[in-house]
């Protein structure tokens, strides 16, 4: 029953751009990958600053976070400088709530207090047993007994959404941090998903980059993707035909060469 892959598959990663500098000038509009590419520990990092400031006009960001609203983006930036409306941050933790607010299934969200509150905000019918629908994100307090309230809901036939397949990100100084899609490992171990109706969103599935092209009022062909992950940021640019430069800061191709 499972609506969307459990996990991602391993890509080519693209050769390098003979121009990527031109490629974002040219660019009517850009989607920005967050964590990892612009930001650590959600401050962006210097080139990152440099490249907003520079292209804020035509940017839209997108990415798999799961324990951030829009508008904590928007506020981070703004004290920087920089003006981001919020439709312009796209957010696959916000984009998993709406669809749980479409759907008006009684609902437990596994994740942290913040986002639960933007469940409330949302409309979500959130309830603590019984629940008709499981969304999973970024819990950083997920715990044995809530594994454990997770999976017997799923056994006794309560749908599952979550935000993104990604089993880690990178962390402060080099570390990595545990993803939504690892938590969703610790579900699969326990019952088989392949039984139960999940739909997993976030990159690289086309949503939320068609979600971004729309609120910069343009089509995919006429946008650049720009992010640090094969996986997703590539791959999912490239099945909707966006093309896209991968970058790491301090690599070959980093924002501070494409300012």
């Amino acid at each position: 029953m499972t609506r969307t892959p459990l996990r991602l598959t391993p890509v080519a990663i693209p050769p390098p751009a003979p121009n990527p500098k031109g490629m974002v000038q040219s660019a009517a509009g850009i989607l920005l990958d967050w964590d990892g590419c612009v930001a650590h520990d959600d401050i962006p990092h210097v080139a990152g600053l440099a490249f907003l400031r520079r292209y804020a006009d035509k940017i839209a960001i997108v990415s798999n976070s799961s324990t951030l609203w829009p508008s904590d983006i928007q506020e981070v930036l703004a004290g920087l400088g920089v003006v981001l409306p919020t439709e312009r941050i796209v957010l696959a933790g916000h984009h998993a709530l709406l669809l749980a607010a479409q759907r008006g299934l009684t609902t437990t969200v596994l994740g942290t207090p913040h986002m639960r509150a933007l469940a409330r905000q949302l409309g979500v019918r959130q309830v603590t047993m019984d629940p008709d629908l499981i969304v999973l994100l970024r819990d950083t307090r997920f715990t044995y007994s809530r594994l454990k309230f997770a999976i017997n809901a799923l056994a006794s036939g309560a749908r599952l959404i979550v935000a993104n397949p990604d089993l880690t990100h990178p962390g402060p100084k080099g570390t990595l941090a545990p993803e939504t899609g690892a938590l969703l490992a610790a579900l699969g171990a326990c019952v088989p998903l392949d039984r139960i109706s999940v739909e997993v969103l976030g990159k690289p599935y086309p949503h939320m980059f068609q979600t971004a092209c729309g609120a910069l009022g343009l089509q995919p062909s006429q946008v650049l993707m720009i992010g640090d992950n094969p996986l997703t940021d590539i791959e999912g640019a490239r099945q909707l035909g966006i093309p896209a430069l991968l970058v790491s800061p301090g690599s070959a191709l980093g924002l501070e060469q494409l300012c």
